[in-house]
């Protein structure tokens, strides 16, 4: 990560009960994005992501790419790095993780 990345940390797992939270968090680091920038979501904590927090990253990944900005995910369990695969979010933002 360098100096122009910015960072969402998710607190636990994304799921719907906090997802709005996550989104506003997350939309507020997007506006303070700029082009060739990154935006990091770093998701080390979560265990679990359900339907609605993948909408969250979806929508995430949609405005970054409408700024031509870079969207980068961190995880930290096999099951998140899956569900990233299986989503194909791996496709349009770059996964790193165990």
């Amino acid at each position: 990560m360098n100096s122009t990345d910015r960072t969402y940390k998710a607190p636990g797992d994304v799921v719907s009960t906090v997802a709005q939270e996550c989104w506003k968090e997350i939309e507020a680091n997007l506006a303070q994005l700029k082009k060739s920038e990154t935006l990091v979501l770093d998701l080390r904590a979560s265990r679990i992501i359900d339907s609605v927090g993948l909408n969250v990253i979806v929508k995430a990944i949609k405005v970054a790419d409408s700024i031509e900005a870079k969207v980068k995910i961190l995880v930290g369990t096999e099951s998140v790095k899956r569900i990233c695969i299986f989503t194909r979010l791996d496709k349009k933002a770059e996964v790193i993780g165990p």
